[in-house]
């Protein structure tokens, strides 16, 4: 294992640009990283320094990520990456920082954000995490079973169509959850899963509602316990790429 290594200081977040440029929204929450870890490094990764990153230390990935049917699915997989190689925390761009997580990561070595469970599946092998925060040593066992998972051929293989469900499936946390709970259970007490209330205070409706101004007294007692917030702009559904 790796109790003897610490989640190294480093803020990753990643925008291509191809297509638009950085909202200014994102840019504001990207600043709430920058200001609540200032001692931190922080990393920004566009299109140009994706490719040149691969090339240098993953060069037999790049035919596979280079042949995914759809951009998000690139996107997914350079965070795992670039998390193995260098470690530090991945921050994707909805994201808010409310107060730092070094209490949270202190004696951690791989962590998950997990999500608001429906009332009818609260048991552990039901719980969902995500990919939108993350934050590991390098070369944790689980992020390289993790990409040896989604740089295969035959995820390449997979129905595209739905592109939710194919994302999903294939790069992102479907597929995180999918291994995860094929794990043993020694290696999954080496993973935390960051409570929600922590890290995703809202679900992807009462995101939206916060997002749009309301304040109610639901939404105030979501972001009671809250360290990060979670707005799920989902932008990638979206794009036709």
């Amino acid at each position: 294992m790796n109790s003897n290594k610490t989640i190294p200081h480093i803020i990753h977040q990643i925008w291509s640009g191809d297509q638009i440029p950085l909202p200014n929204v994102f840019k504001k929450l990207s600043e709430s990283w920058k200001s609540d870890y200032p001692t931190w490094k922080y990393e920004f990764w566009d299109t140009e320094r994706i490719d040149n990153f691969i090339i240098e230390y993953y060069p037999h990935y790049l035919d596979i990520y280079r042949r995914y049917p759809y951009n998000i699915q690139r996107w997914d997989t350079i965070r795992y990456l670039i998390l193995n190689k260098l470690g530090g925390m991945y921050v994707d761009f909805d994201y808010e920082s409310v107060k730092p997580l070094d209490e949270l990561l202190e004696g951690k070595t791989c962590c998950f954000s997990l999500e608001q469970s429906s009332k009818t599946d609260t048991q552990e092998d039901k719980r969902i995490f995500n990919n939108a925060l993350m934050a590991c040593v390098a070369e944790h066992p689980f992020m390289k079973k993790t990409i040896e998972a989604v740089f295969r051929n035959e995820i390449l293989e997979y129905n595209p169509i739905p592109k939710f469900d194919c994302v999903f499936n294939t790069t992102g946390p479907w597929k995180l959850v999918s291994l995860y709970r094929n794990l043993t259970q020694e290696e999954k007490n080496d993973i935390y899963l960051i409570p929600a209330k922590y890290v995703t205070p809202f679900n992807g409706s009462q995101a939206r509602n916060f997002v749009q101004g309301e304040r109610t007294q639901e939404l105030n007692d979501c972001l009671e316990e809250a360290y990060a917030v979670h707005y799920f702009s989902s932008i990638w559904v979206k794009d036709e790429l």
